[in-house]
Parts: structure tokens; sequence; C-alpha cells
């Protein structure tokens, strides 16, 4: 490569294999064979089938060929359809579909389609999960017991040790049993393969296709502008050589991020003082905790935010922080967290006793080894996996996902606002029509222990449900929920504002003396000053305090 030709890094698409991978569910059908096979059999059935298929299609083949049950097949569907396509598109037909009669919403459904091909790159990249044991087999390549391949993340060594079948997959069926250095590759299939990866130069993510009719790397790709096809054998180590682990992970930005946050001065107190000190009795919880951002360093779509070890603590952060960006939350324990924005996506891991709370999430929510934390959100998705005792409050328009080592799931509607969040929402996309909060699905692979569901999760009790009231003012008109409760949890919510309404109107009759009522007010107060005084050191974060910093 000559020196004047900007660099390019390509890395597995993290929407795939980060959230889009559905652990514990069957895909030992998604071999490429099987794959191609479904594949001629969309191209036979017309507009319905290609390049988009429709549902109906695809679970009326399923069922026959891959013989998955139909729940299992509208999941990958699913999945698949708002792992893919962008959120708004998404948005627009559940509109739709929520104000259709009855009758036609039968029909829409049926109708609803992905492209074929995708759906084809998703299932097959639903075996990245077999790679963890070793037990792969789609090949009868060896697996790779290179000692540098071992040092790289399971995502690029699938791509790496599988290119050649993910290539296969997307290319045209009159192709594929021409010699691999005379296989051309068409450009529409080059535009299929985009959405497995993610590929950055010059301070920007584009395509893969049109990085590749850029003239140095068409040249280098063998791109033929009258037959508009590349050379499938340049193609493949074109992508090998620029294969890269995610420069703009959440690792990077908490060890090269800049800070957005100011370690509290105010000394600890006695009697929690001994919870943050380590083994040999120094305090180090405080000194460990990191609030990173990477926006110096990265393109508009990968900007994130990283939170680690923040203990005991309560950060709330507002849209001209975390606006459009990923957070990434891990090792948090007994804290209070507040991301009142729109944003991309959001992990947590390891985290335990921790309250989360969220505006719209673009794409996924992704809980993993999670312990007794509260999360409120709004999200496209929600996939949870080794968590225990967690209560979800959500609205989401997909069927939250509880995979494998899921436990004492309680699940409740989303119950809280703030007052710019009906803005978050116009602005993400989201579309308030259909809530499929209390749908949840579990694994039913034969590899791993079927669970009862009622050990799984449980919906929360209306008598339980109340509204959360955030203690933070941001800017904006909204004023109470965005979207309507199921009856029975409206109806819980109106018995306690009339209980506190009674109690209120009790004390106006009371006739208290000046002196009654500062006693009964100051008594009001203890509880919760108990209860801020617990969490020793409270950090609020807005975007008057936002100081970047080295």
């Amino acid at each position: 490569m000559h020196a004047d030709v900007p660099k390019v890094l390509i890395w597995p698409n993290q929407d795939i294999f980060k959230h889009g991978i559905l652990a514990g569910f069957p895909a030992s059908f998604a071999s490429v064979d099987s794959l191609n096979k479904f594949l001629l059999y969309c191209r036979s059935k017309g507009k319905n089938g290609w390049p988009n298929v429709c549902y109906a299609i695809w679970e009326s083949y399923s069922s026959r060929y891959f013989e998955i049950e139909p729940k299992i097949a509208s999941l990958y569907f699913e999945s698949c359809r708002h792992t893919c396509i962008p959120l708004k598109e998404t948005s627009s037909w559940d509109d739709k579909y929520f104000m259709a009669s009855p009758e036609l919403k039968a029909k829409m459904k049926e109708k609803v389609s992905v492209n074929a091909t995708y759906l084809a790159l998703y299932l097959y990249s639903q075996n990245v999960t077999l790679m963890q044991t070793q037990r792969f087999s789609l090949r009868s390549e060896e697996f790779p017991t290179d000692r540098r391949s071992k040092k790289k993340s399971i995502d690029v060594r699938f791509i790496e040790t599988f290119i050649s079948d993910i290539i296969k997959i997307v290319s045209d069926p009159e192709t594929r049993t021409l010699p691999l250095d005379r296989q051309p590759l068409s450009l529409g299939s080059v535009r299929a393969l985009s959405v497995m990866f993610t590929v950055y130069t010059e301070n920007s993510i584009i395509s893969l296709h049109e990085v590749l009719q850029r003239q140095t790397h068409a040249t280098a790709c063998a791109f033929n502008k009258l037959t508009q096809c590349f050379s499938t054998l340049q193609v493949r180590s074109w992508l090998l050589d620029r294969m890269h682990a995610n420069p703009f992970n959440s690792k990077r930005c908490l060890f090269h991020g800049k800070a957005i946050y100011q370690k509290p001065s105010r000394p600890l107190r006695r009697s929690t003082e001994h919870l943050y000190n380590n083994e040999n009795g120094s305090s180090n919880t405080l000194s460990r905790s990191r609030i990173m951002v990477n926006d110096h360093e990265t393109p508009e779509q990968h900007r994130m935010l990283a939170m680690q070890y923040v203990s005991r603590q309560t950060t709330a952060l507002s849209s001209d922080v975390v606006l459009n960006h990923r957070v990434s939350v891990s090792h948090c324990n007994d804290a209070f967290l507040y991301f009142l924005s729109s944003i991309r996506g959001c992990t947590v891991k390891q985290c335990t006793r921790t309250t989360l709370v969220t505006g719209p999430i673009s794409s996924t929510l992704y809980m993993t080894g999670c312990v007794n934390m509260r999360v409120i959100a709004i999200a496209r998705r929600v996939v949870m996996r080794n968590c225990h005792g967690c209560k979800m409050f959500l609205f989401t328009p997909t069927q939250p996902l509880l995979l494998a080592g899921c436990d004492d799931i309680t699940i409740a509607p989303y119950n809280t606002y703030y007052s710019s969040l009906a803005g978050h929402i116009a602005h993400a996309g989201f579309s308030l029509s259909i809530n499929k909060w209390n749908q949840p699905l579990t694994p039913t692979s034969s590899e791993v222990p079927a669970l009862d569901d009622s050990r799984v999760w449980h919906l929360l009790s209306p008598s339980n449900f109340n509204l959360y009231q955030i203690p933070f003012q941001t800017d904006g008109t909204t004023n109470g929920l965005v979207h309507r409760l199921p009856p029975e949890y409206e109806a819980a919510v109106k018995r306690s504002r009339d209980r506190l309404t009674e109690w209120y109107n009790t004390v106006e009759k009371a006739e208290l003396t000046d002196l009654q009522t500062n006693q009964l007010a100051s008594t009001i107060q203890v509880c919760p000053s108990n209860c801020v005084s617990v969490l020793s050191n409270s950090l609020r974060l807005c975007p008057r305090n936002y100081r970047g910093c080295a």
C-alpha cells in the first residue's frame, strides 16, 4: 500500500456479533449448504422471496426444512430485522401495524420482510458461540491453534477462519462452482457483505462496498467496470489483511479516553469507610472508578461513554454528555446511575445492587452477570444473560430475551419520565405503539437445561408497582408517562395517589401548631436523609460539569 493511501481498518459488526448473538437458542441448522439452499428457495419465490423474504415464506421454510419451532423462527426473523434495519424504518411499520384492524394485522405480519441475504448471514453468525467450546464443525478445516489467534477476540477469529464460507453465502449461485481464483464477486454481493463489517478510514465509518469502489482499493480487488464484479480471491485477501479488533471498544475508552468528572473531595464517613477498603486496609474504590468518553478520537457512530467501578455514588448524565453515545457500565455496585438522553446502545456487566435509569436506547440493552439490579429503560431490544434477582421496568417493541443463566427476573412496565423524554424519543425515532415488555423468551436449546418459566421470570404484582421519581431536572415539557400503563398497573398508581391525597388532607385537617408542623417535617425528612448519608459520596454530572481532561 502506498504511503499516501489512507489506512483502512475492518472489524466485525458489533451490533451482530456482540448484541445479536442468541446464545442458548438452537442454530445447528445454519450450515453453508443449508443456507445456500434457503437462498435458492427465496429466489424461486419471486418478489415475496427475493431480494427481501417475507415472514410467511421464512416461517414455512424454517418449519419444513430447518425443523425449528415457530416461536424460534419468529425470534431469529425479528432479531435480524431489528439488528440490520434502522430503527426509524421498523418504527414506521410498528405504527401502521398498531393502527390496523385485526384482519389486516395478520396480513401485515405475513408480508413483513427482511433482506434474504442479511438473514442468511445473521443465521450463520450465530455459530460464533460454538467457538467458545471449540466444537465448531461446519467445515473440515482445523480449529485455529496459532498462539496469536488465541489473543484475538472470538468474532475476529470467527471471521478469519470462515471468511470463505461467508463470501460463499453472498456470492451468486452460478459462480460458486468456478475455481476460487476465477470466481467473480458482484457489487451486489459486496453490498450484502457490508452488513457483517464495520469499515473505518479517514476518521469516518463507511460501507464496505463504498470503500471498495475507490480507485486504489478497486484496483487491489481486481474490479471490472464492465461486469461490475470483483475477484473473490482478491476481496478475501483484502479483508483478511485489514481485519482488526474494534479500536473503539470500552477497554480503550477506559484507558485512553477523557475523564468527565472530578473525584469527590469529601472524606469517607467512618461508619462506611470499611466498605471501600481492600484487604490491606487501604481505600482504593474511588481511585479505581472511571467515567470516560472517547469523543476526541472516534467518529460519531462509535462515540462511547465507559463507566467502571462506580460504587456507592449517584451519577447523572444528561443529553449534552451522552447523546447518541454507546454506554458501557461494568463492575458497579450500590450506585444510582441515570443516563437521561437518547443513546445508541447500553451494555451492563457484573453490576450488583445498582439502579440504572436510561432514556430511549436505539439498539440493544445487553446485561450479563448482574445481580439484584433495578433497571428502568426504553430499548429497541433487551437481552439478559447470567442475571439473577433483577427488576426490569421496560418499554420495548421486541420480546425481551432471557438467555442461559437468568433466574428470578421480575418484569414490569416502564414507570418513570423526565422533562426531555418525549424529545429524546422523537430524536431516536422510537415508536410507542407496540410494547412487548411482558412477553419474554427463554432458551429452548437441548444443550441448555430447560427451566420452568416461573423460575426464570415473573411479572411484578400491581400492588407493588409505583412510579419512580427521578431526582433531577432537565429541560423539556414532559410532565407524565409517555405511554399508557396496563389497566391493573394504572389502577395501582391511582390507589397510591389517592392514599397520598388522603394523607395530605388528614394533615391539613389536623390543625397542627407551628412546632408540630416543624416536627412532622423533620420526621418525614429523616428517612431520605439517612438513605442519602449511606451514599457517602454523592456525585451529580450535568452539562455544566462536563470538563474533558486528558
